[in-house]
């Protein structure tokens, strides 16, 4: 998310897109055994949740699990509101679109157990336009499309003010909505709108922030984004894209070496390919993922 949304798949996931459980700094495991035979199959379906499943980076994470010995089959979504749900139940193993912060108010608003046991890139989250070439083209009074889901429109709302397109009413926190837009000091307005239909409103409207899950499809290129937030802040933490499983699944043997394949060379390089280069790699321990996912829970308690 994957949900400059922070983050961040990932995923998240995130899809998004994203540390495995090997640790930071370790290598990703062989394609082979020591012997140089491929491992035997799995039995066990390992289904994994994606947002963009046509994306060159699964078409190789699921030959590589393969070679792996694990049997992994992808599922493909096309929003962000049910791969959580389908994780909770059972219906998927685990899922890679989302980042921290939407695990986090996901867990909170559903008493949920999820937890993140490796993560992929922060994406930074981009603002583009069709007819315009800068920020500062932009006319006042214009209106800008951002995603409608909470924590996304949120990290939206705050790319449009670090823009200097909004103004953000003074003691907003990381969750922002309309109602904590200073309008009287606003240059644009905002139009919330189902992430997808971003991307399809733009010939009609200045300008949309479109989530990285959604720009490769579209056709639009990272570096004609008229402005976007910064993935190697500190702040962006939140927005770390994980790959996310049930607590008991947490350390499950064949879940993990999933996980870990998401740091396999090549498929790192097929995701920043993809991405535009755009995507900044995280590699981070589940129990580093777990801390920041605690830390952005309890901000959002306080909220």
């Amino acid at each position: 998310m994957r949900i400059k949304s922070l983050i961040a798949l990932a995923a998240a996931a995130a899809l998004t897109l994203t540390g495995c459980a090997a640790g930071a700094g370790q290598p990703a495991a062989s394609n082979n055994t020591a012997g140089g035979s491929t491992p035997a199959a799995s039995n066990r379906t390992i289904t994994i949740g994606v947002v963009g499943s046509s994306q060159p980076q699964w078409e190789l994470y699921t030959q590589k699990a393969k070679e792996q010995g694990l049997n992994v089959e992808l599922k493909n979504f096309t929003d962000y509101t049910t791969e959580n749900p389908a994780v909770s139940n059972g219906s998927l193993v685990a899922n890679q679109f989302q980042h921290i912060l939407y695990l986090a108010r996901y867990n909170k608003d559903n008493n949920g157990d999820l937890v993140p046991v490796a993560s992929t890139a922060i994406y930074p989250l981009a603002l583009y336009s069709s007819k315009f070439k800068s920020v500062e083209e932009i006319p006042a009074g214009e209106q800008i499309a951002v995603p409608n889901d909470e924590t996304n429109k949120s990290r939206a709302l705050h790319v449009l003010a670090e823009a200097g397109l909004v103004k953000l009413k003074d003691g907003t926190g990381v969750i922002a909505g309309e109602e904590d837009i200073d309008a009287a000091n606003s240059k644009v307005t905002v139009a919330p709108m189902d992430a997808q239909q971003t991307v399809t409103a733009l010939p009609s409207i200045a300008g949309a922030v479109v989530n990285n899950d959604f720009v490769s499809d579209a056709g639009l290129n990272p570096a004609d984004a008229l402005f976007s937030d910064d993935a190697d802040s500190e702040a962006a933490e939140p927005y770390i894209n994980i790959f996310v499983v049930r607590k008991g699944d947490a350390e499950d043997p064949e879940v993990l070496k999933a996980a870990r394949l998401l740091h396999d060379p090549e498929i790192v390089e097929a995701l920043k390919k993809d991405s535009g280069d755009s995507a900044v790699i995280v590699d981070k321990t589940p129990a580093e993922l777990q801390e920041i996912l605690d830390k952005v829970s309890s901000d959002l308690v306080k909220g």
